[in-house]
């Protein structure tokens, strides 16, 4: 199928109030939704065991269950227009949207010993889809919160995420960590989310008020089974074999030495998530003192290090960057797995509309997404 931008996406919401019954003409037993999110600093570094910052977006996807009494699991998108049928939980072909779907069903199941029981879902979303916001962890979050209500499980909202996290390293095959979907299913809209992601101990920061962060779509699109993003974190693994760590996040800025390497790219990929922990750090600390402009500096080095040493970027990419801190940002990077998708900008709120009028320049205003 062909892309949509996401304006598109968003604009396919506008004035909808589909629901489960135009569908199936049966009313929601169960209504539950989780919001994507944009990570403000520390890529790559959630699997190997150090920090990160992500804050949710107004986004989200929303999951309407009810009890059918056919013998078929029925699956509806609003956004893609379909419906899946299917009554056993073996993975498509094609990779398709549905099998995360599958996965959730297949995870929930398995885990609380539940007789599996036919259901209708819809599902409705306006996130833009393989833009580096995690729409797939906060579809699998929303599912497995909409199953846990049904179900009257009673799981808490962090082993909703580890649930979520196995259904899309296990079954989906995604290697990754469990930032994205921690924070989808705790995290607090207008709230900086710093997390340890070895012990998964986490915060919630308060925004300063004049601090305002803005996403650009570079529209180009990433798959993360078809980019180097599996690539990358085998590359990370072996650097965590040769400096004998279980995780790189034990790792810090003043210990680490390239020439413990023999491989140059191994060590530019260790040397980002070491340092880019350090950053993570020094963010926290920032954000809570209000010093907007040495948060804006370690976006900035942070951008660098993911383009240069991670080699996560593209050119396009890194031009919208460039533009944004021209254009009066503080700090931007790119913000997600890598290879594509949003650009994040941080931006002094009385400077926002003049970094706004000079951004229109190069970007159309459906490109450009307030976060705060």
């Amino acid at each position: 199928f062909k892309q949509k931008t996401a304006y598109e996406i968003s604009a396919c919401l506008v004035g909808s109030e589909m629901c489960i019954r135009d569908r199936f003409n049966i009313d929601a037993e169960v209504k539950e939704s989780a919001h994507a999110r944009v990570n403000l600093i520390g890529e790559h570094t959630d699997y190997t065991g150090g920090y990160v910052m992500p804050t949710l977006l107004s986004f989200k996807n929303t999951i309407e269950i009810s009890q059918n009494n056919s013998n078929e699991f029925t699956v509806y998108s609003q956004h893609f227009k379909e419906k899946k049928t299917f009554n056993d939980f073996k993975k498509s072909i094609n990779n398709e949207w549905v099998d995360y779907i599958k996965g959730c069903l297949h995870i929930f199941f398995d885990e609380n010993k539940i007789s599996s029981r036919f259901l209708s879902i819809f599902i409705s979303s306006d996130i833009p889809l393989e833009r580096g916001i995690s729409s797939s962890s906060a579809l699998c979050v929303a599912t497995l919160k909409a199953l846990n209500t049904f179900f009257e499980t009673k799981i808490k909202d962090p082993e909703i995420a580890k649930l979520a996290k196995k259904v899309e390293f296990n079954y989906i095959g995604v290697s990754g960590g469990i930032m994205d979907q921690m924070v989808s299913s705790i995290g607090i809209h207008g709230k900086a989310f710093f997390m340890n992601c070895k012990n998964l101990e986490y915060e919630l920061i308060n925004f300063p008020e004049n601090w305002k962060f803005c996403l650009i779509d570079s529209e180009v699109q990433r798959n993360l089974r078809d980019s180097s993003y599996n690539e990358r974190f085998a590359e990370l693994q072996e650097a965590e074999k040769k400096l004998g760590v279980e995780y790189l996040g034990e790792v810090k800025k003043e210990n680490f030495q390239t020439n413990k390497f023999d491989n140059n790219t191994i060590a530019k990929r260790a040397k980002h998530v070491v340092f880019e922990n350090d950053r993570v750090i020094n963010a926290k600390k920032n954000l809570i003192e209000n010093n907007i402009q040495e948060f804006g500096k370690l976006m900035n080095e942070s951008h660098v290090s993911y383009s240069k040493d991670f080699e996560a970027s593209t050119l396009d990419v890194d031009l919208i960057v460039q533009r944004s801190v021209e254009c009066g940002a503080l700090g931007a990077r790119l913000t997600g797995g890598g290879f594509g998708g949003f650009t994040v900008s941080l931006i002094e709120r009385n400077n926002f509309s003049n970094w706004y009028s000079k951004i229109l320049n190069f970007y159309p205003a459906e490109k450009i997404f307030e976060v705060n």
